[in-house]
C-alpha cells in the first residue's frame, strides 16, 4: 500500500502569501486543524490554528510563521508503513506528499491511515498478534517483514505507537498462529517481542494489552 494511492484529494494546501483569515477559512471549510503551506511547489511550512490565534486576519502566513526546511514530509513511493512514524514524531493530522523533486503532489490524513490500517489488520481473522518494541532508529518495516517471511509467514497489518523514551511499540498482524520461530528470530536481531496472541505456540497472554491495541482502531 504506498502512499500515492492514500491521497485525501478534498484537502487543499495554502501558500504563503495567503493571508490568516483565508487560512482560518481553508481549515474550517475541510474539517481540519492544519494544512500544509507551500512556496509554489515546494513545502514551506504547516499552519496550525492553534498558532494563528493571536494572528490578525489581514497578515500573510509568511509574516506569521517561519520557513522551515525540516518541515515533515513524506514521499509517494513509501509504503503506508514507513510513515506512521513520521505521524507519531510530528504530532501533526496531515502530512504533504512530495515526489523525487522534492515537489508537492498531495496530502494524506491520519484518519485514512487508519482506516486502512484498520482494515488490513483483520483482527477477527485467523492469526497470531505480536508486540513488539524497538527503539525507534532501529525501526525498519522492511526487515523485519523479511524476518517473518523468512519463517513461512506473511505480515497482515502493522500499528505503531510511541512507546516510553524513544521506544516505538509495534504491533504486528500475522497470517498464522505458529509464531515461536518467528518470535527467536526478531528478538537475534534486537526486535523485542512483549508478548503475542491468539498463537498456538506462546504462551503469555495479557487480555489488557490486546484490548487496548482494538481500541486503537475502535475495532
Amino acid at each position: 500500500m504506498l502512499v500515492s494511492s492514500l491521497f485525501n484529494e478534498s484537502l487543499i494546501p495554502l501558500r504563503k502569501t495567503d493571508t490568516v483569515a483565508t487560512a482560518r477559512e481553508f481549515m474550517t471549510e475541510q474539517g481540519v486543524t492544519e494544512l500544509p503551506i507551500l512556496d509554489n511547489k515546494i513545502l514551506y511550512n504547516y499552519a496550525r490554528a492553534v498558532l494563528l490565534t493571536d494572528a490578525k486576519d489581514s497578515q500573510k502566513l509568511e509574516d506569521v510563521i517561519p520557513f522551515n526546511p525540516h518541515a515533515p514530509r513524506i514521499y509517494e513511493n513509501q509504503h503506508v508503513y514507513e510513515i506512521i512514524p513520521v505521524f507519531a514524531a510530528s504530532d501533526l493530522h496531515v502530512l504533504t506528499v512530495l515526489n523525487a523533486d522534492n515537489e508537492f503532489v498531495g496530502i494524506v490524513d491520519e484518519k485514512i491511515i487508519h482506516k486502512n490500517i484498520s482494515n488490513s489488520l483483520t483482527y477477527k481473522g485467523i492469526g497470531a498478534i505480536l508486540v513488539i518494541t524497538v527503539e525507534g532508529r532501529d525501526f525498519a518495516p522492511s526487515h523485519m517483514a523479511r524476518l517473518v517471511e523468512e519463517n513461512g509467514a506473511k505480515i497482515l497489518g502493522m500499528m505503531v505507537e510511541q512507546g516510553e523514551a524513544e521506544n516505538l511499540k509495534i504491533n504486528l498482524k500475522l497470517n498464522t498462529t505458529r509464531v515461536a520461530g518467528i518470535v527467536s528470530a526478531l528478538n537475534r536481531f534486537g526486535f523485542k517481542v512483549q508478548d503475542a496472541f491468539m498463537a498456538e505456540d506462546y504462551n503469555k497472554n495479557n487480555h489488557k494489552e490486546y484490548d487496548s491495541v482494538l481500541r486503537f482502531f475502535d475495532l
